[in-house]
Formats: C-alpha cells, structure tokens, sequence
C-alpha cells in the first residue's frame, strides 16, 4: 500500500512534468514563429537550443509512461505464432531483464555524464547542459522502476491505468 502511494505521486510528478515542459515547448515555439514574421521584433536566440534540449527530457519521461501503460512496441504476435506460452514467457522475461540491465548502465553513465558537465554551459545563456543530461539518469531510472514492476507481477503492470480501466468496465 505504501509503495503504491509513492508511485502515485511519482506517476504525477512525471505526468505533470511532462504536460509543463510540452506546454512551454510549444508556447515559446509560438511566440518565437510570432515574432519572426514582424520587422519591429526580434526572436529571442535562446529558444531553438533551449527545446532541442528539452525534447531529451520529454522523450524519457514519456517512454517510462509508455513502460507504465505497455504501449512500446512488441513482437507478441510473431512470438505467439511460432512458440509456446511457456517460452514466450520467458522471451518476455529475458526481454525485460536485457532492459533492467540496459537502463542500469543508462543511469551510472548519464550520472558520470551529468557530474563532468556540472561546469558546462549552454551557448545561449548561463545554464549548466548538465540539468538536460539529468534527464537521462532520471528518466532511465523511472522506466527501471516500472520494468522491475512488470517484472515483479509477471508481465503486467500494477498500477497501469489501461488495467484499471478495463476492469473496471
């Protein structure tokens, strides 16, 4: 029960996150497209570095959401047609612990990454790159979390919502 607690609120802070960093992408995108079509303004020079940027930390949090809600791809038709539930099972399991292991090596490497940049700025302004490296540690560590819980409870998610809502109905 208490671990669920913590992932709600985990699960808002991503979800929230996310929806913030996609509402100012696309807002300072706007004013930055606005004020190129008008001789009397000019645009601001640290907006394109800054989304480019941004977009690493939106491709991690929506791929753990993705993890949460079992919307990556698969090969599930393919491994049922031509293997049996038993092996197809542990295809699936051997899949997701080549991923644990994976975004292992993604949260020790991005840390190292984030620590060597710590003195690295950006070219348009005074803000450390090492702030968009965090997102690869950070991001790799949330889909660890939901691939351990995939794991833990044999192929499905726990807190997903799409299981929620189809039992539900």
């Amino acid at each position: 029960m208490r671990l669920e607690r913590i992932y709600r609120v985990i699960d808002r802070l991503r979800a929230v996150s996310l929806i913030l960093i996609m509402a100012f992408i696309i807002g300072i995108g706007g004013i930055q497209i606005f004020l190129r079509y008008f001789p009397w303004t000019r645009p601001f020079d640290w907006v394109d570095e800054i989304m480019r940027y941004l977009n690493i930390w939106v491709v991690f949090l929506a791929a753990s959401i993705g993890v949460k809600e079992s919307t990556h791809l698969s090969m599930d038709y393919f491994l049922k047609k031509y293997f049996s539930p038993r092996t197809v099972e542990w295809i699936k399991r051997a899949t997701h612990l080549c991923i644990i292991l994976t975004m292992l090596i993604l949260i020790y490497h991005g840390a190292l990454r984030v620590w060597a940049n710590r003195y690295t700025y950006i070219q348009s302004m005074h803000l450390s790159i090492s702030f968009f490296y965090l997102a690869i540690p950070v991001g790799s560590a949330l889909i660890l979390f939901d691939y351990i819980l995939v794991l833990l409870h044999k192929g499905d998610h726990p807190y997903s919502r799409s299981k929620n809502n189809a039992s539900e109905g």
